[in-house]
């Protein structure tokens, strides 16, 4: 999982509204809509991603803003994973790493540490991988992160897991993730989860139950445009085909993740398509066949440095080539498949990330019992306290009695009274807020009905062009809907029932017209866009525009919630 920006489908109405936006903004807030133009495409088409990212780092650069070169160096480091290019995205990382020390947020140091343990990953570097997963968890754990963050510590560290085969382990991270994926309602993190696990079904050869958990997956994939996502999905049931003997099916689902991985730039996925095509014509003996597309995987693999999927690639290369009669080719591939596979999965490889996995609970186990001892010693500290007090307390309470008794009686009668003018003040402000809310409703109402009204008489008018009384009376109509002496009566009532709010929004935001602030006033009520339209007498298209506007002028970014804001106010 990478740390900056979750998977999305393209919304071509929102890049539209974006790239409108950004021809007229300037400084941070340009470099924020063409990261959000840059997010648009990336899990779409990374490679359209990629001239809205330069523009995020050449802004950057060019204001001198330290936090925003170091977030757009961010955003290219998960560019260079997204297209394979995980050489280029290890030193990318480090100067994040370095850049988020300095200004000291180590909630961006976890998160960059994370993308790149993801690129070590994808190199083969598992060891190291791991260990910079570990060392991101245990930050964030100090520092009190995010639940979510948390989550995709422990997705990625469940990938590296189920990579090596301690799919028990892997499964436990898996779930602790998705644990707090459901609660916090992300759909898309609980859906890579899934197939996660899936695949980890697929390693211990459940395939029937995997294959039916990566099916169940596809129509979410293609109903997000979720490209990569879908091309994997494709790639694994086809695998578990193969292994099933299905070849025909098998050859059909690898193409589709082919096709698709062309298209959209996943550089290591296309390889990976190629190998488990040249596995299938193995499989069927056309070894000539077979060996094309590996020679094709392994330069993929070359070249991208993903030298995981390098080991099944020269194990291929060499079945290929005994296919072929060709035994020396066979066996010098051979010999590098088991050099490569003992370097990476080698005995104690997996031993020492073992170690790592131990190292980490036994530390998280004696934090909590320092932790426990803590909390008991200050348990004890507070009963010592508590039974000092209860001490002076009782000498105390003997010489208060006498006068506690004098007091008791006049006490009642003030909270008696106190009651009564509280149980009065809450009924004043029901009965205002019901006042109210039926005022904005009955305006509401009362302008849907003339809307509709003068609609009516000006079809009449048209039928009847020389008549002037329908024009008379819609002149009549429209003198009322603008009649400000409505909104006035409006703004008595909402003024009684929210004290206060006109002069905190001009306090805090004085460039807020008086159109925006009757706007302001219709959301704290919670009105819909509908009867928030009816009582400004405008469409509920021009609602969302005005909101639009109150958004730029209060600073709000897309994270932001407009109508939070105001009901706090």
């Amino acid at each position: 999982m990478l740390n900056s920006f979750s998977g999305q489908s393209q919304d071509h109405k929102r890049v539209d509204s974006l790239l409108q936006a950004v021809s007229t903004q300037t400084d941070t807030t340009q470099i924020i809509t063409y990261a959000m133009l840059w997010a648009e495409y990336l899990y779409v088409d990374p490679l359209a991603s990629k001239p809205y990212l330069d523009s995020t780092i050449v802004l950057a650069k060019r204001l001198n803003n330290k936090n925003f070169i170091a977030r757009t160096t961010n955003y290219l480091g998960v560019y260079y994973n997204m297209t394979s290019e995980y050489e280029k995205s290890l030193p990318t990382f480090d100067k994040v790493i370095t850049s988020y020390t300095e200004l000291n947020d180590m909630v961006q140091v976890c998160a960059a540490l994370n993308n790149k343990a993801i690129a070590l990953r994808n190199l083969g570097r598992f060891n190291e991988c791991l260990e910079v997963h570990m060392k991101s968890l245990k930050l964030k754990e100090d520092i009190g992160d995010t639940a979510e963050s948390l989550a995709a510590s422990y997705w990625n560290i469940g990938n590296i897991q189920g990579d090596i085969g301690n799919y028990d382990i892997s499964n436990n991270y898996y779930k602790k993730a998705k644990v707090i994926y459901e609660k916090l309602n992300l759909i898309d993190d609980i859906s890579s989860i899934n197939m996660n696990m899936a695949i980890n079904l697929k390693g211990q050869k459940e395939y029937e139950l995997a294959k039916s958990l990566m099916l169940a997956e596809v129509p979410y994939y293609k109903a997000q445009n979720y490209n990569n996502d879908l091309a994997g999905a494709y790639d694994n049931i086809g695998w578990i085909y193969a292994q099933q003997d299905s070849l025909d099916l098998a050859e059909n689902y690898y193409k589709k993740s082919l096709e698709i991985s062309e298209q959209y730039g996943e550089t290591s996925l296309i390889g990976l398509n190629w190998r488990h095509l040249g596995e299938l014509y193995n499989k069927k003996g056309d070894y000539r066949k077979a060996l094309r597309y590996m020679k094709g995987a392994l330069e993929n693999a070359e070249e991208t440095g993903t030298r995981k999927k390098m080991i099944g690639d020269l194990l291929e290369m060499s079945k290929a080539y005994a296919g072929l009669g060709r035994y020396k080719k066979a066996y010098e591939y051979h010999t590098d498949y088991h050099e490569l596979h003992d370097e990476i999965l080698g005995e104690e490889n997996i031993e020492r990330m073992n170690e790592l996995e131990v190292q980490y609970q036994s530390e998280k186990k004696e934090k909590e019992l320092i932790i426990k001892a803590n909390e008991i010693k200050l348990l004890n500290e507070r009963k010592q306290k508590a039974e000092n007090e209860k001490l002076f307390l009782i000498i105390s309470l003997i010489g208060s009695i006498a006068l506690a008794a004098a007091l008791v009686y006049g006490l009642r009668q003030k909270m008696k009274r106190n009651k009564i003018e509280r149980e009065k003040l809450d009924n004043d402000l029901e009965f205002k807020e019901k006042e109210l809310t039926t005022h904005a409703l009955h305006l509401a109402h009362k302008n849907e009905v003339l809307l509709d009204l003068k609609s009516q008489l000006k079809e009449l008018k048209s039928q009847n062009p020389n008549s002037r009384s329908y024009q008379k009376v819609i002149n009549t109509i429209n003198l009322d809907i603008n009649n400000d002496n409505n909104w006035e009566q409006f703004r008595t009532y909402f003024e009684d029932v929210h004290k206060d709010f006109n002069s905190k929004v001009m306090r805090n935001y004085p460039e807020v017209s008086n159109n925006d602030l009757r706007l302001m006033s219709l959301l704290k009520m919670n009105l819909s866009s509908k009867e928030i339209a009816n009582i400004l007498n405008i469409s509920v298209e021009g609602v969302k525009k005005a909101r639009y506007r109150l958004r730029k002028k209060l600073n709000l970014t897309t994270e932001d919630s407009l109508q939070e804001l105001v009901i706090e106010l």
